[in-house]
């Protein structure tokens, strides 16, 4: 499995708009610069987002964008399938009869294994937790790991 440009792009933005503060609006081109994206890719960045109600947006002078609920409520799983889907292994994965191998093929037991802990991982994550080691590896004191 491989992160999108514009997934790795969407938990950057969340985590810029977490660490920002609760319900501050944050401006557009605050955010293509403090994460180094260019406005058009912003645009798509908040489009998936909004999507899923991740952010919500205001328009005109003032506007700009804001988490839509607390970032202890925004797991990195809807985040990152906010951006590129759902995650699927392999597409014997995508439901029941989806393939014809399924009951006897040894590799479907370790595809869906892989999907379910990759899922479990990334729903225990949220978005304050990633907050919170983030202004932890900022501090003067921190040592890369």
């Amino acid at each position: 499995m491989q992160i999108r440009s514009l997934t790795e792009g969407a938990i950057r933005t969340v985590l810029y708009l977490a660490q920002s503060g609760q319900g501050r609006l944050v401006p557009g081109p605050e955010i293509c610069r403090t994460q180094e994206i260019s406005p058009q890719f912003l645009i798509k960045v908040v489009r998936c987002l909004a999507r899923r109600k991740i952010i919500s947006g205001a328009r005109g002078v003032g506007g700009g964008f804001r988490l839509a609920r607390p970032p202890e409520e925004i797991s990195l799983l809807e985040v990152v399938e906010s951006a590129q889907g759902p995650f699927v292994y392999n597409e014997c994965l995508l439901g029941p009869g989806t393939c014809s191998r399924e009951s006897r093929c040894p590799v479907h037991l370790v595809w869906r294994q892989v999907q379910e802990s990759t899922e479990t991982i990334l729903s225990n994550w949220t978005v304050a937790d990633l907050a919170w080691v983030a202004s932890m590896r900022q501090r003067p004191d921190a040592k890369d790991s």
